[in-house]
């Protein structure tokens, strides 16, 4: 049965599901073979048109990852952890998505407090002194955007590293 899910023809019928995907935006292997699946295909299929698309050079894990991270990474709107996890959702391994925002990083020198601080400017968050409860809400808003902890504790500061004040 195997033999016949795999005719040339239903190779290319697969491979042009790919390519019209690929001209809307760049998808990871993963994505695709979903697509893919979804559409009724069978594996082997599957496996060929997928490695016809990357033999062409329209399929590339690494490149996907690496320009979807300096996307991300230069709106401003996420920062480094919350970049990997929509990587890893696209089905990148951890490891690939960590290296790719790393990668990106330094490419699009991404200034983490820059983004988080732009982050809180959008919210109204940012220029003036924030009651405790204020802080709280924009400490968690940076950390639901993927901001480490360091960089939420030298945006919105600590009142416990701040320098204290004898009292009289």
């Amino acid at each position: 049965m195997d033999s016949e899910d795999s005719t040339p023809e239903e190779v290319r019928r697969a491979t042009d599901v790919c390519l019209r995907l690929l001209s809307a935006r760049a998808r990871s292997r993963h994505e695709l073979l979903m697509a893919l699946e979804r559409k009724g295909f069978s594996e082997p299929v599957c496996e060929k048109a997928l490695a016809q698309v990357e033999g062409w050079g329209y399929l590339d894990d690494e490149r996907f990852a690496r320009e979807r991270a300096a996307v991300l990474l230069q709106r401003g709107r996420y920062g480094p952890r919350a970049v990997q996890q929509r990587l890893e959702a696209h089905g990148l391994s951890r490891e690939a998505a960590r290296e790719a925002v790393a990668t990106a990083s330094g490419e699009v020198e991404f200034d983490a407090e820059a983004a988080a601080r732009q982050v809180l400017e959008r919210r109204g968050l940012l220029g003036r002194k924030l009651e405790p409860k204020e802080a709280a809400r924009a400490g968690r808003l940076l950390a639901s955007r993927g901001f480490s902890s360091d960089v939420i504790q030298r945006v919105l500061g600590d009142a416990t590293l701040e320098p204290s004040v004898p009292e009289d």
